[in-house]
């Protein structure tokens, strides 16, 4: 932690404690006594009205403030309700139990009233791991996308079931679907891909630097999708729908019609396997090859 940001937090326990020993601050950011004088003195020559309590510790003037900080109740709601997910994941811990005492020093009484009580009503239940942003990759392609450094991979395709290795030029990270993706420029395909983190073998942070290459702008023609089901089945169908969902419509009086869009179709396979005969796939045709395919293989299975 830098001075600045101990500076701020040793003011925020002042703000929060009526009286605080220096061996109390000392231990909570682990540095001696003598840095904790010295950085209350710092705090002093700012103008922060510090009394200094013989025998008992450090308190901040009656009614000197901190001047809140400017968020809409929507705003504040908002930050208590990303902290609590952080918190639920079981990312950043610390961290997110730095946040909120922060936001309860700088809010004014009345909106930090009416978020905390909107923000206990709800509680987030996220599998741990799943959304990790403590994981070794995450870090280092973090490091290779600000340092514009080569990224080496021992890759896990799913498409080929085999593992290649290549170099990247990392651009950026995104979360989706439950997994983490990294999209860059592959030397080895000579064109731009993503690579989904979770079939990463190995990954090396290579010394060498490069220059980010203009980005493409594709013209991307989705896949439309088109799906039957049973009215019976429609309930449980839109709890439980596909990402790649648009809209749905009436097919006489027992059925409707899902249309979904996605990249490929091997985005939807699962999915709509998982529903069985309920699920009639309209169109593409290859789709409907897709299923059969995978049907055919099912009963060599159990045959």
């Amino acid at each position: 932690m830098n001075r600045i940001d101990r500076l701020f937090g040793i003011l925020l326990l002042l703000h929060t404690r009526p009286v605080i020993r220096a061996a109390e601050i000392a231990t909570h950011y682990e540095i001696s006594e003598r840095t904790v004088y010295r950085d209350i003195a710092a705090l002093l020559e700012l103008g922060v009205p510090i009394i200094a309590q013989a025998g008992e510790g450090y308190s901040l003037l009656e009614g000197f403030y901190l001047p809140p900080l400017v968020f809409t109740p929507a705003e504040a709601s908002a930050l208590f309700l990303g902290v609590k997910m952080l918190q639920a994941s079981g990312n950043l811990p610390a961290e997110a139990d730095q946040v909120l005492p922060k936001l309860t020093a700088a809010l004014p009484d009345r909106i930090l009233k009416d978020v905390t009580r909107q923000a206990d009503v709800i509680e987030f239940i996220l599998p741990k791991g799943q959304f990790d942003l403590n994981t070794p990759y995450l870090t280092d392609l973090q490091t290779a996308i600000l340092e514009h450094r080569l990224v080496h991979l021992d890759y896990h395709s799913q498409k080929e079931d085999t593992s290649s290795e290549r170099d990247i030029e990392p651009l950026a990270l995104s979360y989706s679907q439950g997994a983490w993706y990294v999209m860059g420029y592959c030397r080895l395909r000579q064109d731009y891909r993503s690579f989904r983190l979770d079939r990463i073998n190995n990954l090396q942070l290579r010394r060498q630097h490069f220059e980010p290459r203009p980005m493409p702008n594709p013209v991307i023609v989705p896949i439309t999708v088109e799906i039957r089901f049973p009215v019976s089945q429609i309930r449980w169908v839109r709890e439980r729908q596909h990402y790649g969902f648009v809209q749905e419509r009436l097919d006489g009086d027992n059925h409707i019609v899902m249309t979904y869009q996605m990249q490929h179709l091997r985005e939807i396979k699962h999915w709509l396997l998982a529903w069985g005969a309920d699920a009639e796939p309209l169109s593409p045709p290859e789709l409907r090859q897709l299923i059969r395919e995978e049907v055919e293989r099912w009963r060599s299975l159990l045959t």
